[in-house]
């Protein structure tokens, strides 16, 4: 078997998957050809089973590196301006040439996947956080008992080098299922949860077909900031579809939301190992430690005037999905200079009313890390905060306002755009004359 050609098809089949947006494939449900789809399903038929088979976090064999920043872990990094198919891939895991040795039902369960930025695969799991416009994967395994194993291959069309393996050989009943399908939901911030279309059957080789899918690994493009819940589902040789999450009230974000209440049923729990759940957009963040950050904490300000700002950021995944221009808003890697957007507000005292706290929000946004603005009369000298929002983004901010500043909260439309923290740095306002009065 051609080594370059198998890379190609384990690796980057799946991303060409992955081009899609957030919702993930964007193909129609059931898009099979006719001469190639399996027979009708019998009455009979036990449906197949599902399981992640990402890579195996304790095999050494990968040689992944640790990034301990916040939102690191462990990743293989390869040299810029690598092409896909010489990328090596992960030994003894479905993104190396064992994607097309392996069946299905031979593949063990590791609820693990793979993050695909500029120049680095990370290896992922539950609860992690991937770059925002970055190419998720997610290996899988599955069993059946009783069906045929009529993978949707015409052994004959395939590209020279690619035949025989056994993940592409039709034949009687093997244990494994024919294929699977895969649908990544996305819940933003608001709780407001998309409604992607469910991805055909893969893998699917007959290049007669408009509807041919020649990938072995399911994965997409995911390009909108929240709560990604990713599904696999199994489909045997007679058609049986992996339903049982479906069948779930809410489907996979019911099962996950019940499970995590401690409300979950008997079947939620079982289902539960067959949702992966992870988070998209790493926020961008200030650089306190930063020797050129100002202000530090306790820092007194001696004047209402504020014009010695220095409000330092960073963002390690820079997208604009506002942008309609491919440098800015292509799927795989950073763009172009990262979105920095700073709303500012002094939290302090109220200088008619000693004891109670109020807010002022600094009219406008700043998009560079200086800001000059006038802290108005009635904030009373004494203990203050400088609460600072930082956005990685132009239109996301949905944030409601803390506490003692209600009047911050964002109402921005596109809350999938990116994120926004919100920062409080404590001051003092020590302003001299007899104007300022002290709140104590």
């Amino acid at each position: 078997m051609n080594p370059r050609m198998l890379r190609a098809l384990t690796l980057i089949a799946a991303f060409a998957a992955a081009a899609v947006q957030a919702g993930c494939s964007k193909h129609v449900t059931d898009a099979t050809s006719p001469a190639t789809a399996p027979p009708a399903q019998q009455v009979a038929n036990i449906p197949p089973d599902t399981w992640f088979a990402g890579p195996d976090p304790n095999d050494p064999a990968a040689q992944w590196q640790t990034d301990p920043g916040p939102f690191g872990g462990r990743y293989i990094t390869w040299p810029n301006g690598t092409v896909w198919y010489d990328i090596p891939g992960v030994p003894n895991s479905m993104l190396s040439a064992d994607s097309l040795k392996v069946l299905p039902s031979h593949r063990p369960e590791h609820r693990t996947f793979v993050e695909i930025y500029a120049d680095r695969m990370w290896l992922r799991q539950e609860g992690d956080t991937v770059h925002i416009n970055s190419h998720v994967i997610f290996p899988t395994g599955g069993s059946d008992p009783d069906s045929p194993y009529s993978v949707m291959v015409i052994p004959e069309l395939l590209p020279f080098g690619l035949g025989p393996a056994p993940v592409l050989t039709p034949g009687p009943p093997n244990g494994s299922p024919i294929g699977f399908r895969f649908l990544l939901e996305l819940r933003d911030v608001l709780g407001r949860v998309d409604q992607p279309s469910e991805s055909s059957t893969y893998p699917f080789f007959d290049p007669r077909s408009q509807f041919q899918y020649p990938i072995i690994n399911g994965g997409c493009g995911v390009t909108e900031a929240g709560r990604a819940y990713a599904v696999a589902r199994a489909v045997d040789g007679d058609s049986a579809v992996d339903r049982r999450i479906d069948h779930q009230p809410g489907g996979a974000v019911g099962i996950v939301d019940r499970v995590e209440a401690g409300t979950g049923s008997a079947e939620d729990q079982a289902l539960r190992s067959k949702i992966l759940t992870f988070y998209v957009d790493h926020p961008a963040r200030l650089l306190r430690e930063s020797p050129g950050f100002f202000p530090p904490a306790h820092q007194v300000f001696t004047s209402r005037t504020v014009n010695a700002l220095n409000l330092l950021a960073s963002d390690d995944d820079p997208y604009d999905a506002l942008s309609h221009v491919e440098q800015y808003s292509h799927v795989g890697g950073p763009t172009d200079a990262p979105i920095l957007r700073r709303r500012l507000a002094i939290v302090g005292g109220l200088a008619s009313d000693p004891g109670r706290d109020t807010c002022f929000v600094v009219p406008g946004d700043f998009m560079s890390p200086a800001a000059t603005f006038t802290i108005p009369d009635w904030i009373a000298n004494g203990p203050i905060t400088l609460v600072i929002r930082l956005c990685d983004c132009f239109e996301c901010d949905v944030l409601p306002g803390p506490p003692a500043c209600p009047a911050l909260a964002g109402t921005e439309l596109h809350p999938t755009f990116g994120a926004c923290v919100d920062t409080g740095i404590p001051c003092t306002l020590a302003v001299p004359g007899p104007a300022a009065m002290v709140v104590h």
